[in-house]
């Protein structure tokens, strides 16, 4: 059964009202905005479901809070937007969405189809349902280009090309913002944004996209950017306790988590991003945040090995597939 939080009726969704694979539940519970899944609604979220939510008519704070409560789940979740109101549904993705239908889908009529595809989408060939070891894959070897990056003012925009994608995370016990406030909010962020940066740099990393608590970097497609990262990385997570103590003047620990993924997608400049639409910039955001652990490096099997510095390789040990494409878990550290 596929879940669609809702406002309105059928019709307007474009489904017909006979329809037995779709149920709508309200998106507001007694007058307020809430989808926690209460006996109120009559469904209750489990990992196993397919929930979507339809954004239009919610206010900004509505959204934020509905989102949260998604995020929170173990369900596949997705966005519906009539109006086309989300500036840049990449950033949707990139706190864990798995589907946004915006308003031409809509227009033309939403079918069980359009919803089994986003749920078992194939990559690369082959179907992430049916895959539950890294040793039933074939794959093929992914090769870094052998030409020299020419810097990111060479980047054509609307031009598909291959990157490293770098997902950091950064969160605590409670939401950040609303334990620190506004104003020291911010302030951690610019600071955490500088460390990064100054962390990435022989990595000639960019940053593409940011959200609340989570920042997307692109990195260079060539050997060197490709071992840079990770060496960055692992050092950034070996150095987290000093950095949100030095850096981010932080008097309590906060967990860091970094994810890494090599593929394809069309170039747009940070802040434009809205149009892109990426099989690779999705899985990233899938494995940043519902997959990768606080404290290590997770690298997907589509990094290149030549990406990895030999000297490290036997700090990566196998963690299983996610989304059909086997990862690694760096190994923690030990904090004394």
């Amino acid at each position: 059964m596929i879940y669609i939080y809702t406002s309105k009726k059928a019709g307007a969704l474009g489904l017909s009202e006979k329809n037995k694979w779709v149920e709508l539940l309200p998106v507001k519970i007694a007058g307020k905005s809430g989808i926690s899944g209460s006996k109120t609604s009559g469904h209750e979220i489990n990992s196993s479901d397919q929930v979507y939510i339809d954004i239009s008519g919610l206010t900004p704070a509505e959204l934020k809070k509905n989102l949260a409560i998604l995020k929170k789940s173990a369900a596949f979740w997705g966005v519906i937007d009539p109006k086309g109101s989300v500036e840049d549904p990449a950033l949707l993705f990139f706190e864990g969405a798995g589907d946004y239908i915006g308003p031409a889908p809509v227009k033309k009529g939403l079918k069980e189809k359009r919803f089994t595809a986003a749920l078992s989408r194939d990559r690369s060939g082959y179907s992430a349902k049916s895959i539950t070891d890294e040793n039933e894959i074939t794959r093929k070897v992914q090769k870094l280009p052998s030409g020299k990056f020419g810097g990111w003012k060479s980047v054509l925009t609307g031009e598909e090309g291959s990157f490293f994608f770098l997902f950091v995370s950064l969160s605590g016990k409670a939401p950040l913002r609303s334990m620190l406030g506004e104003d020291t909010f911010n302030h951690v962020k610019n600071q955490l944004r500088d460390v990064l940066h100054q962390g990435l740099l022989d990595a000639n990393a960019l940053l593409w996209m940011e959200t609340e608590s989570n920042s997307l970097f692109l990195v260079p497609p060539s050997r060197n950017n490709g071992r840079a990262v990770i060496e960055a990385a692992l050092k950034l997570v070996l150095n987290s306790r000093l950095v949100a103590l030095e850096n981010l003047g932080l008097s309590f620990p906060v967990k860091f988590v970094y994810a890494l993924h090599y593929g394809q997608t069309l170039f747009q400049a940070p802040g434009k991003t809205g149009a892109v639409i990426s099989e690779s910039v999705n899985y990233i955001f899938h494995l940043g945040t519902k997959k990768s652990e606080a404290g290590r490096l997770t690298i997907s099997g589509d990094v290149p090995e030549e990406a990895i510095p030999d000297g490290l390789k036997d700090l990566f040990v196998p963690a299983g597939v996610f989304e059909g494409i086997p990862i690694r878990h760096s190994r923690r550290f030990v904090y004394r």
